[in-house]
């Protein structure tokens, strides 16, 4: 039997649609360094994006079905505080306070370090390079190809692992602001994200080309996490619904493209 009403089961959708959709337009800003760090032709971009976006359905799956789990593990008794009857869950208290303190770092933090990020660095590059022996050249499509006998990897496997590492950092941010929404029901809160996820590579594509006019986008997405986390904190004690938590993410939103366009 379906946890929510029909009609209620759609408002969370969209809700979780949105706000995965919205924290993942920050992916593309990094996406874009990284191509053009490893200086990756543009035809090779989608098939990237595509094997980034399997790995983010499979590592998301794992993330969710999980957290619900461990969700339904840490409810508290029910308590009186502040005169309010209340049943905390320390897990998503927990994730609230991340929230926050995640929304304040992004908003404070500097454009021009991740520009300036050496992307070899990243642990998926480095487990590539531990591994396996990668040519100084791309070879079409190719993740793999053989030279004098011995097997190689491409430098588009590891821009791939790059992209895998760096999706699943984004994850740390983008799953608990979907608890926020049906932390109990991980049917909508998987399928609500897979469908986001699965327009990111067409976003990419549309927007690569004048994704730089969204420069204020950032501090949109830095108030959502906070707005996110504290409605969070204050679930037991007030209940801001559904329908007006989109409202909200959607107005600051359009508003951050308004001051992107504008500046």
């Amino acid at each position: 039997t379906p946890l929510y009403s029909s009609a209620a089961s759609d408002v969370y959708k969209r809700q979780a649609y949105w706000i995965e959709k919205a924290l993942s337009v920050d992916n593309l800003f990094v996406f874009i360094l990284v191509f053009s760090f490893f200086n990756v032709p543009r035809e090779y971009h989608h098939k990237v994006l595509f094997w980034g976006i399997i790995g983010a359905l499979v590592m998301r799956a794992i993330f969710i079905f999980a957290g619900v789990g461990i969700i339904g593990m840490t409810y508290l008794p029910e308590m009186v505080l502040f005169g309010y009857t209340v049943k905390i869950n320390v897990v998503l208290t927990l994730f609230g306070a991340f929230l926050v303190y995640a929304g304040f770092k992004s908003w404070f933090a500097s454009e021009e370090s991740d520009e300036e990020k050496d992307f070899t660095d990243n642990p998926g590059a480095k487990l590539i390079y531990r591994f396996f022996k990668v040519t100084p050249e791309y070879h079409g499509d190719k993740f793999f190809v053989i030279q004098n006998g011995v097997k190689m990897a491409t430098p588009l496997l590891v821009v791939v692992a790059v992209i895998e590492f760096t999706d699943l950092l984004f994850a740390v941010d983008s799953i608990p602001a979907i608890f926020a929404i049906a932390p109990d029901d991980p049917f909508i809160l998987y399928t609500s994200n897979i469908f986001a996820i699965l327009g990111l590579r067409s976003l990419y594509f549309l927007l690569a080309n004048f994704i730089h006019m969204f420069s204020k986008l950032k501090f949109g997405l830095a108030v959502i996490l906070a707005f996110i986390g504290l409605k969070m904190i204050t679930a037991p004690f007030y209940h801001f619904s559904s329908t007006h938590s989109l409202a909200v993410v959607g107005g600051i939103l359009i508003l951050s493209m308004i001051a992107s366009v504008i500046w």
